[in-house]
């Protein structure tokens, strides 16, 4: 019963996360990285606060002893921190390279996730996580490759301006994979140490904030989302926000909650799976192009999820 409710869990977070990215995607195309991330973690820290006194239990803190409190804290930083950047990132690949490129490739996330969790947290994986996990990502990029219609002649100076952005935008997204990966070790590691998620989600999204508050001094742009001159952009700014509570607020916190009851390195290996469900909506939603390779890549889907739930 309690491998089912974590099961559960994590497609609670699956679905959100993918909603929570179509959002993005259509936010980003109005307002800009920098200014966008500091409005979305004030929103999700406050978010996180309403959630950990709903759900958390503050009195966790003083059974801590000195050195345990210090470690738990230092796991929070590291988190925030590391999912701050993650997102930045995250944001900037979005404006270098498709989506349809940059979500496939942050999915690499779950070979770090691996790991870390091996080498720090002394997780076990098997056979039937590696070959599942492997058919899961082929996939996303399956389904991450261009029509032929979609392949058009440029001129050689643009060709090489594309080129150089794709470059970018692929070592941002694998940079995002890095750092989301080391985001949710530490998240987990803090779950560990204080037996609750919500709260510790709420003090890793509030150390994100005040370090992007910090950053903000010295870069004015992080603050432009609360501009006067923004106001024709508040809506999407307000959006952008609402994902970040839901996504980055909750998703997250019922993720690292299943990963309790499974494991981080099987629940990691079942969020693989958030690229195919963001595609359906896509379908469904924005009415995006159905594409024959989408079958193929939900056989695929299909067969890596059965691996790993019954061999």
């Amino acid at each position: 019963m309690a491998e089912l409710i974590g099961y559960i869990l994590t497609l609670d977070a699956i679905f959100t996360w993918a909603l929570a990215s179509l959002v993005y995607k259509w936010g980003l195309g109005k307002t800009q990285p920098k200014a966008n991330l500091f409005f979305r973690l004030c929103c999700t820290t406050l978010g996180t606060f309403v959630f950990s006194l709903i759900f958390g239990n503050y009195l966790i803190i003083k059974d801590l002893n000195n050195s345990e409190l210090i470690a738990y804290l230092i796991a929070c930083l590291i988190s925030g921190i590391s999912v701050t950047i993650g997102d930045l990132m995250y944001y900037m690949s979005l404006k270098k390279i498709d989506a349809s490129r940059t979500y496939p490739l942050v999915q690499i996330s779950l070979i770090f996730v691996i790991f870390f969790s091996i080498f720090f947290l002394d997780e076990k994986i098997t056979f039937s996580i590696i070959l599942g996990g492997v058919l899961i990502l082929s996939s996303v990029f399956i389904l991450s490759t261009k029509d032929k219609s979609e392949k058009t002649v440029i001129k050689k100076s643009v060709r090489e301006r594309i080129s150089e952005d794709l470059i970018i935008g692929v070592l941002l997204a694998i940079g995002t994979a890095f750092f989301w990966a080391l985001a949710y070790v530490s998240f987990n590691q803090a779950r560990i140490l204080s037996g609750d998620v919500f709260i510790s989600n709420f003090f890793r999204v509030g150390f994100g904030m005040i370090a992007i508050a910090i950053l903000g001094l010295f870069q004015r742009e992080y603050y432009a989302g609360f501009k006067n001159e923004n106001r024709n952009n508040l809506k999407y700014f307000i959006y952008i926000g609402i994902a970040g509570i839901l996504s980055l607020g909750f998703a997250d916190a019922i993720y690292i909650k299943a990963a309790e009851i499974n494991g981080l390195i099987l629940t990691s290996t079942f969020t693989a799976n958030t690229p195919m469900v963001q595609q359906i909506f896509s379908i469904l939603i924005l009415k995006e192009k159905f594409r024959k390779r989408f079958i193929v890549a939900v056989i695929l889907i299909i067969i890596g999820n059965y691996m790993i739930l019954f061999l």
